[in-house]
């Protein structure tokens, strides 16, 4: 593609929010006979059509250096002459999607059965879309301002005037790295509207484009004044990204406006997004062009409810339906989970839905306020879902490369939020690391180990460099981020940032060892168990647990250091207690927990971002604090969490994950995922356990729980991976039945429960035979029965 000219409109009216249409004559005799393939990047949203049907879009977000182009294959032509048309929209600023700064440009090659076919190109500026000063919020595009009176007919080349012919942008990208893409093309997926309320509105503020979302909400929908037009409320059932689809009748000129909400306030949607740190304006607006229409955004929007306002009389003008098309790189799960208690089964589908929202070209963070892909939600709990639930990584595989890609030019650091308004934070940058290498585990390849080795070297010297007597403490200008609520004074060193850096010392030397670096991992693990020392003589409490902070300089006694709980969980996974203080710890944590809202209804509220207690808990850290417990042997207090905490979020009508335990933040993200994950891993009994040399080998730790039964199906990650069956319940004469079926061999290790006997491949075994205490070798299937 690095040769194909990248073209643009010689003389838009503006340098931002601009539409250009290009279009191009194909001729079926002169492409043969056979399939039409294209080739398709530029670096803003495009839509292609053809004959005037859509046909694909792009691109998928990217790194300025390595670009991945759109690949399209259009079956057989007729002889005849078809109409290849792209409409692009330059945001022309910066976003959580795509970077600004660049020059728009869109390159197109295609190629039929006789070889490369010339393109003549025309562009015209599309009319049809009105400037406007309002973007949805700061990090993501604008509201579109339709008159679709002016919108040309796709199924006609170069219809009406003011065609031109497209410049040629000379090399914008440089000598960048161009590729196919590598994710699949993300499915728009029909989605229903029911139609919960409609009514009469009298608009209240003025004039029109003043404040478009004000405006909205401010308009009395019980007017005792005489009506200005109607309304009419829908709820598409869940929060995702869809394109709302409305279909109306309208005499010409009719003003259209569409709203959205996750949720609704006061019983209406209000078109503004939370949390935006920036106005918002979640809406979109449309002039009609008389009779009967379909009524269609160009760019995706996040909400759950919509609310069609109509600027004409219910006599004169009809909403006959709406619903949505959801963009989204899933269909239905290849995963599965069922147990005897439904809210469990609730939760885990709750999980599952809130992951298909937000799955598009990356696993972004909510489809609603930033369509961001943030390193902590892709390399923590989004691969541990993805696996149970859909079996494909190839959204967390991507993400880490272009956390690489796009790592700090100073230092090397990784980055936490990329590639559109990069943010670099500590604990990101570690998750980084520690997501490469299990990547490469649960898939069983090294490729990406073999290119983010340089940037994982680079990012460990980032946090040495900054290491003292008491452990590494960054500068403030690297977001040190762990947790909401969690927060560390200045000249404090953060404990758990510094326990993160042990675990990702010892997944680096794992990193280096797959490599064939031997002397390099036996640095890291000396470097590690250096910063083990560290800990045991400066972080532990008088009872022997871990504190929240110590300071960087001066005296620290234990008895002065205060535990902390992110601390307390971080030291259970990476054993740092002995066996006095591994209960003294657990306990702490499951106090802790235990005294935090929704728990405990009277705690603090974590209401916003810069609240800050040591009375709060996140679902996002559960992904840790309760696998620790599990780790534990706590099944029964982490079921109990689920059923209160997530729970909880069904109370207040939720069909998606909130992002925290309070109803003033995003309604849907998959950090929040850690139930549907847990109880497909640890209640179904099976974890998986790859090394370096086998992706196939798992733990097997049954713990029940209050749960009488329980079934599900993990599928594969790979072609060489196994897709496994489990299925137990309690006996009516006591016991337990464990039944895993697997099309792939796989190795177990049962550790623990008690036994009375097992099968493998069918054949029975002596009870106490070594396989149990060792791995077992399973090609087919395995029963055991605990007593």
């Amino acid at each position: 593609m690095i040769g194909v000219p990248c073209l643009w409109h010689p003389a838009p009216s503006r340098s931002q929010n601009v539409y250009v249409l290009f279009q191009a004559r194909i001729s079926g005799q002169a492409a043969g006979a056979g399939p039409l393939r294209l080739r398709v990047f530029g670096i803003s949203l495009y839509r292609l059509y053809w004959d005037g049907e859509e046909i694909g879009e792009g691109p998928a977000r990217f790194s300025p250096d390595r670009p991945e182009y759109d690949e399209l294959e259009l079956s057989a032509l007729d002889g005849g002459e078809h109409v290849l048309s792209a409409i692009v929209h330059d945001y022309g600023v910066h976003t959580r999607i795509l970077m600004g700064g660049l020059p728009p440009f869109l390159q197109c090659e295609a190629t039929g059965p006789n070889g490369a076919l010339p393109l003549e190109w025309k562009c015209i500026e599309l009319a049809a879309f009105g400037p406007t000063e309002r973007r949805v919020n700061g990090q993501l595009g604008w509201m579109e301002n339709c008159d679709t009176r002016r919108l040309p007919n796709l199924q006609l080349a170069f219809e009406g005037e003011g065609w031109t012919e497209p410049v040629v942008v000379a090399r914008p990208l440089g000598d960048a790295a161009y590729g196919p893409k590598t994710i699949g093309d993300c499915l728009s997926l029909p989605a229903e509207a029911e139609e919960i309320a409609r009514g009469e509105y009298a608009d209240r503020f003025g004039y029109i484009d003043d404040d478009p979302p004000l405006r909205f909400l401010s308009r009395d929908l019980r007017p005792g004044v005489p009506a200005d037009g109607f309304w009419v409320r829908y709820d598409l059932g869940r929060i995702g990204l869809y394109r709302p689809r409305i279909e109306i009748e309208a005499p010409a000129g009719t003003i259209v406006e569409a709203g959205y909400s996750e949720s609704l306030t006061d019983g209406k949607v209000h078109p503004v997004i939370t949390l935006s740190a920036s106005t918002s304006c979640n809406m979109d607006r449309w002039i009609a062009k008389g009779g009967r229409q379909v009524l269609q955004t160009f760019v995706p929007r996040g909400f759950r409810y919509l609310e069609v306002h109509i600027a004409a009389s219910s006599s004169e003008a009809r909403v006959f339906r709406a619903e949505g098309t959801m963009r989204t790189l899933y269909d239905r799960p290849a995963g599965s989970f069922q147990c005897a208690d439904p809210l469990l089964n609730e939760i885990w589908s709750m999980g599952a839905a809130t992951l298909q929202a937000c799955c598009e070209d990356a696993l972004i963070d909510t489809p609603t306020r930033e369509r961001g892909q943030w390193l902590g939600d892709a390399a923590v709990t989004g691969m541990e879902t993805l696996s149970v639930v859909y079996g494909n990584l190839e959204l967390v595989r991507r993400g880490l490369l272009q956390a690489s890609y796009r790592r700090r030019s100073e230092d090397g650091l990784a980055a936490g939020l990329c590639p559109g308004q990069e943010a670099y934070l500590t604990s990101y940058a570690l998750y980084w690391i520690i997501g490469c290498v299990r990547y490469s585990r649960l898939t069983g390849s090294l490729e990406l180990l073999r290119e983010g080795y340089d940037t994982a070297e680079r990012t460990l010297a980032f946090f040495i460099s900054h290491k003292g007597a008491r452990g590494t403490c960054p500068p403030p200008g690297t977001w040190d981020f762990l947790d909401w609520g969690h927060s560390v004074s200045a000249g404090e060193i953060n404990v758990s940032l510094n326990l993160l850096l042990i675990m990702a010392l010892k997944e680096m030397a794992a990193w280096e060892r797959a490599l064939g670096k031997a002397d390099e991992a036996e640095l890291r693990l000396a470097q590690a168990e250096e910063m083990r020392r560290i800990a045991g003589e400066s972080y532990s409490t008088a009872e022997g647990l871990l504190a929240k902070s110590v300071p960087a300089e001066g005296a620290s006694a234990p008895e002065e250091r205060k535990a902390g709980f992110h601390a307390t969980v971080l030291g259970l996974l990476n054993e740092m207690f002995d066996e006095r203080t591994k209960p003294l710890a657990v306990e702490f944590v499951k106090r802790h927990i235990s005294s935090c809202f929704p728990n405990d209804p009277q705690a603090p509220r974590l209401s916003h971002p810069d609240a800050a207690s040591d009375r709060l808990i996140t679902p996002s850290f559960a992904y840790f604090s309760l696998q620790a417990l599990w780790e534990a042997g706590e099944a029964e207090f982490v079921l109990e969490q689920y059923r209160n905490c997530w729970g909880w979020m069904l109370e207040q009508g939720a069909t998606t994950l909130l992002e925290v335990f309070d109803t003033r933040w995003s309604h849907c993200h998959p950090w929040s995922a850690a139930p549907t994950w847990q109880l497909s891993r640890y209640l179904l009994g099976l974890i998986p356990a790859p090394d370096e040399r086998d992706s196939n080998r798992h733990r097997l730790l049954f713990q029940p729980g209050s749960v009488s039964s329980a079934s599900g199906v993990i599928p594969s990650l790979t072609d060489e991976g196994a897709s496994i069956r489990i299925e137990w319940k309690r006996e009516e004469a006591g016991g337990w039945s464990y039944a895993l079926t697997t099309d792939r061999p796989i190795r177990i290790r049962v550790e623990n429960g008690n036994i009375s006997k097992y099968a493998i491949d069918g054949a029975d075994e002596a009870e106490g035979d070594r396989r149990v205490n060792g791995w077992i070798e399973v090609g087919e299937s395995l029963t055991l029965t605990f007593a």
